[in-house]
């Protein structure tokens, strides 16, 4: 049989997972790590089988085909489909070839087959981070390997052309190159300088990023308060040096605080620490756009102005006349020029529903230097039927427009609980008012038929019980009067735990009225709330009996400090008018946050003299406690 086939008796099919068989003549003795094959299965969840097996038909089993190469990725595809109780069809590359010719066949594939350099994973993990805004969880499922295998790797991604050219052809290793890694790319290239583009290991690196003195004017804090030993002045270099332990305690100590600011700011997150450890974050998400002030935005618009007329006046030119078509190119140039110092001297402001979504990042480096980074949400791309992220076959970046910004009614989980508990409180004191109600209450604690999330006879269990006794500042009329009258009905009040007997006798020697209010107590008390959502008992009951929470509780600080600056700007407007929600803006938030708790302490102790404006602020509630409309109703209509 002739050895040699030519390319063109290739044949391009799709064949049955079943109908495929590994070659038992495969080169590679040694089974690949277990690592590696979950990765080529994620790989292969995550993007379908990227490149075809190459087979041959079986002379022992007719419509059978032997993997000349490929079995790796038969293997996986194997793991693939292995529950899905499916044979899926698998691109092949049909090959004639004899024995001889698909050994020489398999050991080339093998021969030639190498690792990935890992810079070219991490330029890889960083592509989907930038471009489908996918986080560092994401990608570790996507490849089957850790979260911090991937955190690594992205972190290469981030070398300096010098230093990645060096890690490429060899000449630095993955540990050298990490060391790099940990500071920008304008860092590493003066501390590549400072090796004369020759750094002897790691070690080596780090010591010259972590010098024992750094330079003082990184400093975000007052050096007149640190040690006098930990601070040297270099008369010669005109320079301050700080102790490289003392400087980063106060560098950190001056970023809580400036993460304090900006949290009063208005930002919605704030996040410290190096770049390495955020960097998945940051290239997921879009750059805040910037906004300038006033007399800024309005000569940016006079430039803007001036380059479409000389744009137009471009368009319109003859090409023959180049003199003038220079000149006009000239002074498009000088406008960007101008443009750029206007932008780069301004003073750089964000919009407040800009910050209201988006999270500032303050990224401490080795050295000592803080950098700061403002970013938004950007959506994912959308799937297509192709899998290639966009409808036309083009990446879709995702949209840097920035989503809408929470408002008034957006509550965070503990201003629910908070809520919610009130309301459970105050249908149990409604409760112990109303015979009728309560006894039907009664009814479905003791039915064996009744499931029910707003009823509870485990007390350790009952989470308004827990919650009202537990959260730090909470208080509660309802709850007080609750606790009063049980002390007073209760012989077993202030018992740790009774048993059943010894129960039984103290409740015994109570009179019939009594014990009728103490079952009429304990009763009530099994009445409970779900925490995060509305619980539909609780809220019949409330309606049944006419319940107002705003009796027990009023918004106090604590309570409104759960809103983000923007939107305690909305309940100021929705409560006073637009024009108050405006200059809200220019406030902080703890001043909004305490201007809004006195005007609701004010309206509730009668001391507004809009009577109007009181009434609006007793009568508000949070948006989990106004009623929604019925579904049934509106089906029905």
């Amino acid at each position: 049989m002739n050895r040699s086939y030519s390319q063109s008796r290739d044949v391009q099919i799709s064949v049955s997972l079943s109908k495929l068989i590994p070659s038992k003549r495969n080169p590679r003795r040694v089974k690949p790590e277990r690592d590696a094959h979950r990765r080529m299965v994620a790989s292969i969840r995550a993007h379908g089988l990227l490149a075809p097996l190459v087979i041959r038909a079986d002379d022992a089993s007719a419509g059978d085909f032997k993997v000349i190469a490929g079995n790796r990725r038969l293997a996986a595809l194997r793991d693939v489909y292995k529950e899905s109780g499916r044979a899926p069809k698998v691109p092949c590359v049909l090959r004639s070839v004899d024995d001889d010719t698909a050994d020489a066949l398999a050991l080339a594939e093998n021969f030639v087959r190498e690792p990935m350099h890992p810079l070219d994973e991490a330029e890889a993990f960083a592509k989907l981070a930038r471009e489908e805004a996918k986080r560092v969880e994401t990608i570790a499922a996507e490849f089957g390997v850790s979260q911090p295998y991937v955190r690594q790797r992205m972190k290469l991604a981030t070398l300096a052309e010098p230093v990645k050219s060096a890690y490429r052809q060899g000449g630095i290793d993955t540990a050298t190159a990490e060391a790099f890694a940990s500071v920008p790319p304008d860092r590493q290239l003066e501390v590549w300088q400072e090796v004369s583009g020759n750094p002897q290991h790691a070690q080596h690196v780090r010591s010259v990023i972590a010098h024992a003195w750094i330079d003082a004017a990184s400093a975000t804090f007052d050096l007149s308060k640190l040690p006098e030993g930990a601070v040297s002045r270099d008369l010669f270099a005109e320079r301050v040096l700080v102790e490289r332990k003392a400087f980063m305690e106060a560098q950190a100590d001056a970023l809580l605080v400036q993460r304090q600011a900006l949290t009063e700011a208005g930002w919605a997150d704030v996040v410290i620490g190096p770049q390495g450890d955020v960097q998945d974050r940051l290239w997921s998400m879009a750059e805040a756009p910037q906004e300038y002030d006033e007399a800024t935005t309005a000569q940016l618009k006079k430039l803007y102005d001036k380059r479409s007329k000389l744009e137009t006046k471009l368009g319109e030119l003859d090409e023959s006349d180049e003199a003038k078509g220079e000149a006009l190119q000239a002074k498009l140039e000088a406008l960007d020029d101008e443009e750029q110092t206007l932008t780069k001297e301004a003073e750089v402001h964000y919009a407040e529903a800009t910050k209201a979504v988006g999270t500032a990042f303050l990224l401490l480096d080795p050295d000592g230097r803080v950098r700061q980074e403002y970013r938004i949400p950007r959506t994912r791309p959308g799937a297509s039927s192709n899998g290639s992220g966009g409808s036309d076959g083009h990446a879709d970046h995702g949209s840097v427009e920035p989503p809408k910004p929470p408002t008034s009614d957006d509550l965070k989980d503990g201003q629910l609980a908070i809520t919610f508990t009130h309301q459970a409180l105050a249908v149990r004191e409604a409760l112990l008012k109303d015979d009728a109600a309560r006894k039907r209450v009664l009814a479905l604690i003791l039915h064996d038929k009744v499931r029910s999330e707003a009823l509870s006879i485990r007390h350790d269990a009952n989470g308004t019980t827990v919650s009202a006794d537990h959260s730090e500042g909470f208080a509660s009329s309802a709850l007080e009067a609750l606790r009063k009258r049980r002390a007073e009905l209760d012989p077993l009040h202030d018992q740790h735990y009774v048993e059943d007997a010894a129960a039984y006798a103290a409740v015994e020697a109570l009179s019939s009225k009594k014990l009728d209010a103490l079952i009429d107590m304990l009763t009530v008390e099994c009445i409970t709330a779900h925490l995060q959502r509305r619980t539909e008992l609780v809220w019949r009951l409330a309606t049944e009996l006419g319940v107002e929470v705003r009796r027990f509780w009023r918004p106090d600080e604590r309570w409104l400090s759960g809103y983000q600056k923007i939107q305690l700007a909305h309940l100021i407007g929705e409560l006073r008018g637009p024009v108050y929600a405006k200059s809200a803006e220019l406030k902080k938030k703890s001043e909004l946050v305490a201007d809004l708790a006195k005007l609701f302490t004010d309206a509730a102790e009668g001391r507004l003299e809009d009577a109007k404006a009181a009434a609006k602020l007793n009568a508000w509630l949070p948006s989990n406690l106004r009623e929604a409309p019925q579904e049934a109703e509106t089906v029905a209509a």
